[in-house]
């Protein structure tokens, strides 16, 4: 294996793996914050990529322009999809409803939000690929090496995405209180916190999350209306190898899974997902809690 080809093939991993961390952090900051396991995290990842397609491509927006948008744009979004769908049904819970059943009935309603977004979008798109223009089409060639200026963008702009994440869930007050909503919200409820809008700002936050990675990707790959079906389940293995609740093994566990399709696909084709199904199960058996998370007691 030559030297160009590999750092072709590590930066393809980079990038994959650095739209699987922003997209498994958003499913981990809803699934923390307001306990929905919520399956159409795929849709809204599929959304970000046509509004950044309406954003930059149709309206000739600047890219950094047109990507805060989309992220702001898939935020309000998930704000009106958790106060329409999932807010609505936490009322019909009683304090006697068990949490595996209040998990349970979340879940259904998102795979129903899923099966409404992904037919809407083909309604309303059809089922013809969209193509965006890459902002930086530049190839850099350096002793004999050459990488796409587009891929090393995306993974620049998904790092400070992470590190602006981090800084807002460990030094302002605000993350301090999604933690502590995460960890007991009844607690937090005594202290006289309005948890509901906490509940809010998580899932809108998580689903910004989801169409910022959408937005970032676009320009690199096609935009299609099922572009969010694997993603989502790739998405669920990372949060099992990472762990959940683990920022660090969020972003291992991304980063790994991009290697293994990176690299895996270059030498195996097809058959290297076989090889990250084999590694959640090791994992599963081995560290239950993830690579760096905890085992729930």
């Amino acid at each position: 294996m030559s030297l160009s080809l590999f750092v072709q093939v590590l930066v393809n991993a980079l990038t994959i793996g650095s739209i699987y961390v922003l997209m498994v952090l958003g499913l981990d900051i809803i699934l923390r914050g307001t306990k929905i396991l919520n399956f159409a995290h795929g849709q809204l990842y599929m959304l970000g990529a046509y509004v950044m397609f309406l954003f930059f491509q149709a309206l000739h927006w600047n890219f950094l322009l047109s990507l805060a948008l989309t992220g702001l744009a898939l935020g309000l979004a998930g704000m009106l999809i958790y106060l329409s769908v999932f807010a609505t049904l936490a009322r019909r819970f009683t304090p006697t409803t068990t949490f595996s059943y209040r998990l349970l009935l979340s879940a259904m309603a998102s795979v129903g939000l899923m099966m409404i977004l992904q037919q809407g979008t083909l309604l309303c798109f059809g089922t013809q690929e969209r193509g965006i223009q890459p902002p930086f089409p530049q190839i850099i060639d350096s002793f004999g090496v050459r990488v796409s200026l587009m891929r090393l963008v995306i993974i620049l702009t998904s790092l400070v995405i992470c590190v602006l994440l981090y800084l807002l869930m460990n030094k302002t007050s605000l993350g301090r209180l999604m933690r502590a909503v995460s960890y007991d919200p009844e607690a937090v409820t005594l202290q006289g916190v309005n948890t509901f809008w906490v509940f809010v700002f998580c899932f809108a936050l998580g689903s910004a999350l989801a169409g910022l990675a959408g937005g970032i990707i676009a320009p690199a790959f096609s935009v299609t209306p099922v572009m969010g079906q694997d993603v989502i389940f790739l998405s669920l293995l990372v949060l099992l190898v990472g762990g959940i609740g683990s920022y660090r093994g969020t972003i291992a566990g991304g980063l790994l899974i991009g290697l293994l399709l990176s690299f895996g696909f270059q030498f195996l084709g097809g058959i290297a997902e076989l090889f990250v199904f084999m590694l959640v199960i090791v994992i599963l058996i081995f560290r239950p809690g993830g690579l760096l998370g905890e085992a729930a007691g």
